[in-house]
């Protein structure tokens, strides 16, 4: 037997053993050793496009799925990968073709469907999204995930019978998938039946359905459970931005004492700043990036953000290899250093148990006239910030401005609660805990209003 075929198939099979424990860097330096001498290597060029892909790093996914393309038009798993890729770096419509490819080479490929719907339903084209979902379904009657994906796509539509009945099913098949509990929970948290909304957010056990359960608590008008409750998860998870969120808010409407410990009171910690000194030849740089954003991929006002009235660009912004993103995100990584060192003192666990490591992920909004970001936070992050590109010149009184409040989501309003309004200038850089509710205010100009916000994320 060829001694070069043995060393290839013993080098393939350790590749793969890496690969199947996760050992992705020991896996992937034996793929590149099989290229080195067969640059053409399908298998491992598709490989490392996976490995690329659950290692975050899209570009490479995309170059390595796109050779493997090349190699074979006919390889329908590597253009779902490509699929995947593309819709990570913000490019929708491509990715949309590419599964659509994937799907007509390979009709029975239910991930490609899968994730079809998943765009469609983030694209606002719920009914469309629907079709994707049943066609996963009808390949695998089990698919737990599928089911749950149309349940919220039911929801989204306002179908809440159907919507029960996906999730139900996908509980069904699978009694450990968690996600399906939380959305059951969440649905009825959103129709009012508390009751209901706790016994199924309580199984999901996940930090939202925590800090859900909690707020049900508060709003069926239990403030003896709710404060015990959040004594409880005081004790075990002081890290939930979700919970320090509502606990923030109770706070100061009961006018209580704030016993949790993240972020005891998140409007002490926003910081104002422009940036223009630190970015040379500042007017060039403005000029090019805004050249640079111009060609990004906008989804207009997805349900899944707060983007009302504009433009929203999906995947990290901060993936894309472009001069002046990259200085933008060095600059804004400074400026967290500095933020952070200046609040040193503080015990509140924002502070005081800051990640040791984190990621940096960004996306640009585009507001027209009339556009608005609804209340919102932002509970997969730490830190947020926002860089203020470009701003309308004829605002009046406080149009186009960001407000911080205490309220948001479903908690009853209650104006007598404090906030903080701001109207940015050009080259402003805002930065404020990632548990605090914030708001766009609408504007009447024709101009209009671009900003790079951001998220500084654990790993």
């Amino acid at each position: 037997m060829n001694k070069k075929y043995l060393t290839l198939k013993s080098t393939l099979n350790n590749a793969m053993e890496a690969y199947k424990v996760n050992k992705l860097k020991e896996a992937e330096n034996f793929f590149m050793l099989i290229l080195e001498k067969n640059p053409n290597h399908l298998e491992s060029i598709f490989y490392l496009g996976m490995i690329a892909l659950k290692n975050r790093e899209f570009d490479k996914a995309k170059s390595f799925s796109q050779k493997a393309i090349k190699i074979n038009p006919t390889f329908a798993e590597a253009y779902h990968n490509l699929g995947q890729s593309l819709k990570e770096l913000g490019e929708n419509k491509k990715a949309i073709d590419s599964y659509k490819k994937a799907i007509k080479i390979k009709p029975n490929l239910l991930a490609s469907y899968n994730n079809l719907g998943n765009i469609f339903k983030e694209n606002g084209e719920n009914k469309k999204a629907v079709v994707y979902f049943l066609n996963a379904i009808k390949i695998n009657p089990k698919a737990f995930e599928a089911y749950n994906n149309l349940g919220i796509a039911y929801k989204l539509l306002k179908d809440y019978r159907r919507a029960i009945e996906c999730f139900e099913n996908a509980i069904k098949i699978n009694t450990k998938f968690y996600m399906a509990y939380y959305n059951l929970g969440k649905m009825y948290k959103e129709l009012q039946k508390y009751e209901d909304a706790i016994k199924y957010l309580k199984i999901a056990n996940t930090k939202r359905a925590k800090a859900e359960v909690l707020e049900s608590i508060y709003l069926s008008s239990n403030l003896k459970d709710y404060l015990n409750t959040l004594k409880d998860f005081s004790l075990v998870d002081g890290l939930n931005l979700r919970i320090a969120t509502i606990a923030s808010y109770v706070s100061k409407k009961e006018n209580i004492k704030n016993d949790y410990p993240f972020c005891r009171n998140p409007l002490d910690y926003i910081l104002v700043k422009n940036i223009k000194k630190e970015i040379k030849e500042s007017a060039a740089f403005s000029i090019n990036l805004s050249k640079v954003l111009e060609s990004s991929n906008f989804i207009w006002q997805p349900v899944s953000k707060s983007t009302n009235g504009g433009y929203h660009t999906c995947g990290n912004l901060f993936n894309t290899q472009n001069l002046e993103i990259n200085k933008l995100e060095e600059v804004i990584k400074k400026q967290v250093k500095e933020y952070k060192k200046q609040h040193n003192r503080s015990e509140d666990f924002f502070i005081s148990k800051w990640p040791e490591k984190s990621d940096i992920e960004a996306w640009h909004v585009k507001l027209l006239k009339k556009g608005f970001q609804t209340s919102h936070i932002h509970p997969s992050g730490w830190l947020s910030g926002c860089f203020y590109l470009k701003i309308p010149s004829d605002l009046k009184q406080d149009e186009g401005a960001i407000k911080f409040t205490l309220s948001g989501y479903d908690y009853p309003l209650d104006k007598k609660l404090p906030f903080y309004t701001y109207t940015p200038k050009v080259f402003d850089l805002v930065l404020f805990p990632s548990s605090l509710f914030h708001e766009t205010i609408p504007f009447n100009s024709k101009q209009e209003r671009h900003v790079i916000a951001f998220d500084i994320m654990p790993k």
